[in-house]
């Protein structure tokens, strides 16, 4: 427990040291000032790799807009306050003011990572000070640490223009540090463009990537945990070779998907395909190659002290990366358990009942006239319905009173669900906050899961339901229908899998679009999904809606009213992109063009 606590200890200190060398954007060409650049770098093995490893500290969290989910800005959810993330519903966004304006934060990701890069290009003079008088061997170890680094930060650098890229289209790609004396005037490469960089640079710094670090709580070499001797948890939340892979095939999904590939081309559906394909058959990712048959949930919440913080090889979990929290935490809990609980402080993701229905849709034994029962199986691990258990109170279970005139129902207090129903899926359902139970806590930004699902709708795009196609001559490793059946055949409690009579690729495509809305539901997908299908204004202009439950107080009988929590607005089609920043156009003396109808 205390090499765990110094190895969280070590992460914040990472985590903080990304903001030294920071600036607003690619456009800004001054450093911080407020220390000696040229001291620093040449103070040794352990300040370069601090230096490097504070790109970490820019990948994001799903919470990361106004301290919620994106989920609340798309037809899975709701939030209880009234924050930016409501204007996403709204259409109260544009240019001046973007509840997800991530431009800034990724450009600065970017100019950290090329700064270390450019900083650290005769890394092993630099680091060999640290070594005069410690042997060869040692430099060659740092050596390697530092190499396998820089292909690391290469990589986040790919990871973010991924990000910015699936927001804003094509950005500028700065490939060095700008000074006063460069041509600060960048345009904007197209899409294609900026998907061929951010491949090329996967492929390129593939081979010095690490395969998988060592397991968080288990021995190194055995797997098997022992309250964590002998394990280096310093390594928590490195990029690896899978993530590479992973982050490929999404990329790729994008680049084919119907709003930057509007003619629909199948030469960019096969090469999803490929790269996922290429996912399956690695050796070096059959370690994330596992499906999860215990708990869902287990996946993204740690009940005990070592589940879902990150990737463990030849365990189950399927993890890919994650974004560890630096320490113990329940502030999430706090602001999402029902508002009846002491300490919970009303900041609640709310599912929809239209995700509900969803959920009953993947199951045919569904009745809409009781529909909470015989949901999706995936449901209970997701969403606290009324009646159910979630938190503890002196030891003792929960009960939700999220039905009418419960003191967790709508409208209960200020803070309360305004759907009827609350977020289970991403927290440690077992804490009991009057107490200050704390845990552990990881966002899951990879896994297998995603990536069958990926790699299943390129294969249909490409060659339909059950065709495998031919890569080089051989038959890829899985049809479109296999990968989706591995997806649900991943839990012991099976979800229903694609039903035999789903035979042409435009049915399978509608299938497949309410699986992921149900598997990955929550985790950031689902906003980005209906924006590159291209079907956000059928799905996000419509009433979001609630469920009321109630009991009889003569009959028994429970009674559900559904309820329109809000009407929702999106603009076709120019919501489909974010708009570049104003202040960013200001800047560029015009070389950044903004997006249409912004």
């Amino acid at each position: 427990m205390l090499k765990l606590k110094q190895a969280m200890k070590k992460l914040i200190i990472v985590l903080f040291a990304s903001s030294l060398f920071a600036s607003c954007s690619f456009l800004d060409t001054e450093m911080e000032q407020n220390y000696d650049r040229e001291m620093f770098l040449k103070s040794g093995y352990s300040n370069i790799l601090n230096y490097g490893l504070g790109v970490y500290g820019y990948l994001q969290g799903l919470n990361s807009v106004s301290g919620t989910l994106l989920a609340a800005a798309c037809d899975e959810a709701d939030y209880s306050q009234n924050a930016a993330v409501q204007n996403f519903n709204t259409g109260a966004w544009d240019s001046y003011s973007n509840p997800d304006d991530v431009w800034g934060h990724y450009y600065k990701g970017i100019r950290h990572a090329t700064l270390f890069l450019q900083d650290t290009y005769e890394y092993p003079r630099m680091i060999a000070v640290d070594t005069l008088g410690s042997g060869r061997p040692l430099w060659l170890r740092n050596c390697d640490n530092v190499r396998r680094l820089r292909a690391e930060v290469r990589l986040l650098r790919a990871y973010f223009y991924t990000e910015l890229i699936k927001r804003y289209g094509g950005v500028p790609v700065v490939e060095n540090v700008l000074t006063m004396d460069d041509n600060l005037e960048i345009p904007r490469k197209s899409f294609d463009e900026c998907v061929q960089y951010i491949v090329d640079e996967i492929d390129d710094v593939y081979e010095e990537l690490a395969t998988h670090y060592t397991n968080f709580g288990y021995d190194e070499g055995t797997n098997q945990g022992n309250g964590g001797l002998g394990t280096d948890m310093s390594q928590l939340g490195r990029v690896d070779k899978p993530v590479a892979k992973a982050l490929k095939l999404r990329v790729l999904l994008y680049a084919a998907s119907k709003l930057h590939n509007p003619s629909m081309s199948h030469d960019k559906w096969v090469a999803a395909a490929e790269a996922g394909n290429d996912f399956m058959t690695d050796p070096e990712c059959a370690h994330v190659r596992k499906l999860f048959g215990d708990n869902y949930g287990f996946l993204f919440s740690t009940e005990s002290n070592y589940q879902a913080l990150q990737p463990r090889a030849d365990l189950n979990t399927g993890l890919i990366l994650t974004r560890p929290y630096a320490a113990n935490t329940n502030a999430f809990e706090k602001a999402n358990y029902p508002v009846g609980m002491t300490n919970a402080t009303g900041q609640c993701v709310c599912p929809s009942y239209t995700l509900i229905r969803a959920m009953g849709a993947k199951n045919s034994a569904w009745n809409p006239a009781k529909p909470l029962d015989n949901l999706d199986a995936r449901a209970g691990y997701m969403i606290v319905t009324p009646g159910s258990k979630m938190g503890k109170v002196n030891g003792v279970d929960r009960i939700v009173e999220s039905y009418e005139g419960g003191v967790d129902g709508v409208g209960a207090r200020t803070g309360a669900t305004t759907t009827g129903f609350y977020l289970r899926k991403f927290l440690c359902t077992n804490l009991d906050i009057v107490k200050g139970d704390t845990r552990h806590k990881s966002w899951v930004l990879m896994r297998y899961q995603e990536v069958l699902l990926n790699l299943a709708e390129a294969m249909n795009e490409a060659f339909g339901p059950d065709e495998k196609g031919l890569i080089e001559g051989t038959d890829y490793a899985y049809s479109a229908r296999e990968l989706s059946q591995l997806v649900t055949n991943s839990y012991k409690y099976k979800p229903e899998g694609v039903p035999a009579s789903i035979v042409s690729k435009d049915d399978f495509r509608q299938w497949l679009i309410e699986e992921r809305r149900v598997e990955l539901a929550f985790e950031g997908h689902r906003f980005f999904d209906v924006r590159r299908w291209m079907i956000a204004e059928q799905t996000e202009n419509k009433p979001l809606l609630g469920l009321k439950v109630s009991v009889d107080s003569s009959s028994g009988e429970t009674r559900y009213e559904e309820f329109v929590v809000e009407q929702r607005a999106f603009v076709a089609p120019k919501m489909y992109l974010y708009p570049i920043p104003v202040a960013e156009i200001n800047k560029s003396n015009g070389s950044l063009q903004q997006n249409p109808g912004w």
